[in-house]
C-alpha cells in the first residue's frame, strides 16, 4: 500500500490525470494489484524521448503504449503497438548530406525516400526509416515495422484487486484477430477465461478448480465447435503426471492421452505482422541485426511459399559483393545451418584470406572458413579447418631487418626458419609460424597448427537443398570417411544418410520412416561392410517420449539379442557387452556443420586423456 501512495503521489505531483492519453515505453501485460499502477515515466506527447535507442537490449524492439488510468491512478485502457528493428543494407551515399543526428524517413509506393521533420510524423506509419549519423559517418540504417497491436481493457473490484481483463489482438488493417478474456474474484484469484483464434476459429476456454488435486481445467475447439483437447493440470501435491489431456476425434472419442499440453491456439510472439510494401523488399542487414530476429527470418525456411526470402537473400549476397565462382572467406562467429543460415545462402560479408586468417587472434582455437556459391547464390562448398594458436617465443634478432608487416614461417625440428611468399602458402601448411612486426618491434609471434580439415558439397532444387557430402580431408583423431545426406523437399530433414570410410566402403546407414510409431531405422557395419547392429528409433506407446531398440546380429545375419532401451533391465545384458563399441559417427542423422564439432569434441578428449595420463 506504502508503495502505490507513493505512485500515486508522484503522478499527481507530475500533473498526470485520470481519463487522459498517456506515452509509456515498455509497457508489459499484467494480471496483479501491485503491476496495476504505472512504475515508469509518462509523457503527454509523441517526441524524440520515446524513439530511444534499443539496440542494446536483449531483444531489441521499439514498445510505445498510449495509456489511460481510471480515478484510482490504475491502468484501464491501454493501445499498445510493438515494432521490430531491423538494420538494413542500404546505399549510404543517400545520407551523406545529412548532419550528425536521427533522421527519419518513409517510402511511398515507388520506393523512394520521403524526409520527415520528426518522430510523430512516422509514429502511426506501419513502417518508417530511421537512420542515424555519428562523426559524419552513418553507422545506422533501421526500418521498423509494426510487428503487433495489442489492446488491453482492465476492470477493477472497489478494493482495487483485478476483476476483468480483455486482450485483443489487431493486424495492420485494424481487424481483430485474437480476443482473450480473464475473469477474477474480489480477492484477486483467477476464475476462469477463454480465448478466441479469429483467424483459425479455434477457441480455448478454461476453470480454475483448486481442490482434489485439480488446479485446473482446459478445453480446445475447432473451427466447427467441436472439442479436440481436454486437460487437466494437477497440483504439486498429487503425483507425476502434472497433467492429461485427452484428445478427442471428430466423432468425439478419446484417440489419444497424453501428458503434454497442446499447442496455443494463438502464438503472438512468433506471429509477427506482415511488413508492407515496398518496405518488404529492404534488405536485413543480419550481421547487425539482434540475432532474436535473424532466427525468425531463418525459421521462414518452412514457409510454404518462400520466393519473397529467397529473393531477399540472393540480393543479401549479390549487395555484399558476393559472385559466382569465386572464392572467399566468412567472418567469425560462423552462422550455423538452418537455424542462423537461411536455406544455405550466404549473410555476411565476406573477408579477403589475410583478413580470416586474424580473426581471433588472442583465442586458442579458430577457424577459417572458405566458401564458394553457385549460379543460384547458395553455399556450393564449404572448407572448414579448426587451428590451435599458441603464442611463442624466438630468439628477435632473426626478425630485425624485417619492414612493419606481417610474415609467415614455418619451422623445422632444429628450429630453424623458412619464410614462406604469402599467407596462402602458409594455410596449405599443418604448422605454421606467424610474425607482427609494429613501428619496428615484434608484437607478436604465433604458432598455428591445424587440427582439421573438412568440406561440405552442396546440390539443390529450386533453392531448397536436395543432397550434401560432408568430407573429412585432415583430422588429427578421425580417419577420413565419408557422409552423404539426402533431404526432404522444402525442408531440412534428413531422409537418408550413409556413411563411407576411407576404403568407400558403407558403414552406417539412416532412413527417415516418421511411420506411426516408427520414426526412423539406422544399420552399422563394420569395415568390411558386414552389418553389425539394426536400430529402430521409436515412440512408445503414449507417442510420448522416443526410444531406441537395437538389434545385433552375426555375420551371418542372424540376430543375436534385441535391446529395447524402453526396457531398463537389457541395459546390463551380458552377451552383448564388447559388441557394442560406440563411435563418434554413430548418433545419426548429422546436419551440415554439426559434425565438426563432434570432430573437436573428439579432440579435446584425446587432449584430457594425453594430460592424465603424463600426470
Amino acid at each position: 500500500m506504502k508503495q502505490q501512495f507513493e505512485i500515486i503521489n508522484q503522478l499527481k505531483i507530475q500533473a498526470i490525470e485520470p481519463d487522459k492519453i498517456y506515452y509509456q515505453i515498455d509497457f508489459n501485460y499484467f494480471s496483479s494489484k501491485e503491476n496495476s499502477f504505472p512504475q515508469q515515466k509518462l509523457y503527454s506527447t509523441i517526441d524524440n524521448a520515446l524513439d530511444i535507442n534499443y539496440s542494446k537490449n536483449p531483444i531489441p524492439a521499439q514498445k510505445i503504449a498510449q495509456i489511460k488510468l481510471n480515478n484510482n491512478y490504475q491502468y484501464y485502457d491501454v493501445l499498445k503497438q510493438d515494432r521490430n528493428i531491423i538494420e538494413i543494407l542500404y546505399p549510404t551515399e543517400t545520407f551523406q548530406t545529412l548532419d550528425d543526428g536521427i533522421h527519419y524517413y518513409i517510402l511511398d509506393k515507388d520506393n523512394r525516400l520521403q524526409k520527415k521533420e520528426n518522430f510523430k510524423d512516422v509514429f502511426e506509419e506501419p513502417c518508417y526509416l530511421r537512420v542515424e549519423k555519428l562523426n559524419g559517418k552513418v553507422i545506422s540504417i533501421q526500418k521498423r515495422p509494426i510487428s503487433s497491436i495489442s489492446h488491453f481493457s482492465y476492470d477493477y473490484w472497489p478494493n482495487q484487486n483485478l476483476k476483468y481483463i480483455k486482450l485483443e489482438i489487431f493486424n495492420n488493417q485494424n481487424s481483430m484477430i485474437y480476443l482473450s478474456e480473464k475473469f477474477y474474484d474480489e480477492n484477486g484469484n483467477k476464475l476462469k477465461g477463454n480465448q478466441h483464434n479469429l483467424l483459425t476459429h479455434q477457441t480455448m476456454r478454461y476453470t480454475e478448480i483448486n481442490k482434489d488435486h485439480i488446479k485446473r481445467i482446459e478445453e480446445y475447439f475447432d473451427n466447427n465447435g467441436i472439442m479436440t483437447n481436454h486437460v487437466t493440470y494437477f497440483d504439486r501435491s498429487k503425483p507425476f503426471p502434472r497433467l492429461e489431456n485427452k484428445q478427442f476425434d471428430s466423432t468425439g472419442k478419446i484417440n489419444k492421452i497424453t501428458g503434454h499440453k497442446p499447442n496455443e491456439i494463438f502464438d503472438d510472439s512468433a506471429n509477427d505482422l506482415v511488413e508492407p510494401s515496398p518496405y518488404n523488399t529492404l534488405i536485413m542487414d543480419v550481421e547487425k541485426t539482434s540475432g532474436f530476429l535473424t532466427r525468425k527470418l531463418f525459421k521462414r525456411t518452412y514457409d510454404i511459399d518462400t520466393t519473397q526470402w529467397d529473393k531477399e537473400a540472393i540480393n543479401r549476397a549479390k549487395f555484399l559483393g558476393i559472385k559466382p565462382s569465386q572464392t572467399y572467406y566468412t567472418k567469425l562467429p560462423y552462422t550455423y545451418f538452418s537455424d542462423e543460415r537461411y536455406k544455405n545462402f550466404p549473410h555476411q560479408k565476406p573477408l579477403t584470406l589475410i583478413e580470416a586468417e586474424h580473426q581471433l587472434s588472442n583465442a586458442k582455437y579458430y577457424d577459417l572458413i572458405k566458401f564458394e556459391v553457385g549460379d543460384n547464390y547458395q553455399y556450393k562448398t564449404i572448407v572448414r579447418e579448426k587451428w590451435q594458436q599458441t603464442a611463442i617465443t624466438l630468439p628477435l634478432e632473426q626478425f630485425k631487418p624485417l619492414e612493419n608487416d606481417i610474415y609467415f614461417f614455418v619451422i623445422d625440428i632444429n628450429g630453424q626458419l623458412t619464410q614462406l611468399k604469402n599467407i596462402e602458402q602458409a594455410v596449405a601448411q599443418n604448422s605454421y609460424i606467424r610474425v607482427e612486426k609494429e613501428m619496428g618491434k615484434v608484437v607478436s609471434i604465433v604458432k598455428k597448427t591445424q587440427i582439421y580439415k573438412v568440406l561440405n558439397e552442396f546440390e539443390y532444387k529450386d533453392n531448397n537443398l536436395k543432397s550434401s557430402k560432408f568430407t573429412v580431408l585432415k583430422s588429427v583423431v578421425l580417419p577420413h570417411f565419408v557422409i552423404e545426406s539426402k533431404y526432404e523437399d522444402e525442408r531440412n530433414i534428413v531422409t537418408y544418410q550413409q556413411i563411407k570410410n576411407s576404403q568407400g566402403i558403407i558403414i552406417r546407414t539412416y532412413n527417415y520412416i516418421n511411420n506411426d510409431q516408427l520414426i526412423a531405422v539406422s544399420d552399422h557395419f563394420d569395415d568390411n561392410g558386414i552389418r553389425t547392429n539394426h536400430l529402430e528409433l521409436k515412440l512408445d506407446e503414449s507417442y510420448d517420449k522416443i526410444y531406441e531398440k537395437n538389434q545385433f546380429v552375426d555375420e551371418k545375419g542372424n540376430l543375436i539379442i534385441t535391446i529395447d532401451y524402453s526396457d531398463k533391465e537389457s541395459k546390463d545384458n551380458s552377451i552383448i557387452k564388447g559388441r557394442n563399441t560406440p563411435q563418434p559417427y554413430d548418433k545419426l542423422p548429422f546436419i551440415p556443420d554439426m559434425f565438426e564439432e563432434v570432430i573437436f569434441d573428439c579432440y579435446l578428449k584425446q587432449l584430457k586423456t594425453l594430460r592424465d595420463n603424463n600426470n
